[in-house]
């Protein structure tokens, strides 16, 4: 208020200077401004200066903030009498071609059907600790390793993918979430992964492989059917596969090779017929293929994956049972394997005969050699 009045003060004098005056009837000379400012002035002095209003603040009481405690594992289970490791792969995520030098995310999901949890190395658990491991060859410096990010990449080292969840029961599944870095080549690279228990054993039943496209990589066409048989992390685009899949099978390093023209897809031992019961030396042809052939002379061998491959009986095929002897034969036979041990047919270890038989076709070459 009383502001309001100094600026009605000041505006009044300058204008009393251009404002005439008038004169009373006593002869006074009284100006009409000046004279209300006075009555204002006099009304201002008897009021109370009004007092500021004080704002009112509401404060309101704020709950102190509760420190998150870090998530803790359970590390207990039932050990069961015998421990068994074992795995099933799934699924795995991630885009099919890339530029040399990027980036790029896979998520690998494994099934844990054994009967004891999984842990990693991060759960601060004592029990088994499950990473991704380099196979093909085992351990090796891995092409997609990558390590100079800004945030975890998911690699322990080069050959080691650590497990990104902390504990995985038996029946659920596993997840491996990792980052890679294209090589600096072009090519069409191949990466086999298999989970290993560390300090146990390596999971082959979950065995992975990955395949991208880096840059203008590419394979040849005639190829691309045999691919599914290199089981090896390489870059396939040096892969020249030409030519026809056939059999060789070498007595006396008792080792079976499947090729495709001169290359080596796989290589296996085997057991051929003793000195007595010789496997015949020379070039046929499979036949017939039986996914389990029993013989129909006693003493009845039960063969899975059998490929005859000679007349006269000669086949190729798994280790050999009996029905009725609790796998005392069957178990004689994995003993011996890479031996002379049959009566001239060409035994193979269980997964080395699915790996063949699904290899060969009616007509595919099969040349034993001395």
């Amino acid at each position: 208020m009383l502001k309001t009045v100094r600026i009605l003060l000041i505006f009044t004098i300058l204008t009393a200077l251009t404002v005439p005056s008038i004169t009373s009837a006593q002869g006074v000379r009284r100006s009409p401004v000046l004279q209300g400012v006075k009555r204002l002035i006099a009304q201002t002095e008897q009021s109370p200066e009004e007092e500021p209003v004080k704002e009112e603040v509401l404060i309101k009481e704020v709950e102190p903030v509760k420190e998150v405690e870090p998530e803790v594992t359970a590390c207990d289970y039932e050990k069961p009498e015998k421990e068994e490791l074992n795995a099933q792969f799934i699924a795995l995520r991630k885009k099919g071609s890339a530029q040399k030098g990027e980036l790029f995310e896979t998520k690998m999901y494994i099934r844990n059907i054994g009967n004891v949890p999984w842990f990693s190395a991060k759960s601060g658990c004592p029990g088994p600790q499950v990473n991704l491991g380099t196979d093909n060859d085992r351990d090796r410096t891995s092409l997609f390793f990558a390590d100079d990010l800004m945030w975890e990449s998911g690699w322990e080292k080069a050959n080691r993918i650590a497990m990104t969840s902390k504990r995985v029961d038996p029946g659920q599944l596993a997840e491996f979430t990792f980052w890679s870095r294209a090589p600096y080549e072009d090519g069409y690279f191949r990466e086999i992964y298999t989970p290993v228990a560390e300090g146990y054993t390596w999971m082959e039943g979950g065995t992975a492989t990955s395949d991208i496209r880096v840059g203008v990589g590419k394979i040849p066409l005639e190829n691309k059917d045999l691919l599914q048989y290199i089981q090896t992390s390489t870059n396939l685009s040096k892969f020249d596969l030409v030519g026809d899949k056939w059999i060789e099978v070498d007595i006396s390093s008792q080792r079976m090779r499947l090729m495709v023209g001169d290359y080596v897809i796989r290589n296996f031992p085997v057991s051929t017929g003793t000195y007595r019961t010789p496997t015949p030396f020379g070039e046929t042809h499979i036949f017939q293929k039986q996914e389990v052939r029993v013989a129909s002379g006693s003493p009845h061998y039960i063969m899975p994956k059998w490929m005859h491959f000679r007349a006269g009986g000669y086949g190729i095929h798994a280790l050999p049972s009996l029905g009725n002897d609790n796998g005392v034969y069957w178990r004689e036979a994995l003993n011996h394997i890479g031996t002379r041990r049959s009566h001239g047919c060409i035994r193979l270890l269980p997964n080395d005969a699915v790996f063949a038989y699904e290899f060969a076709d009616i007509g595919t070459k099969v040349k034993v050699i001395p």
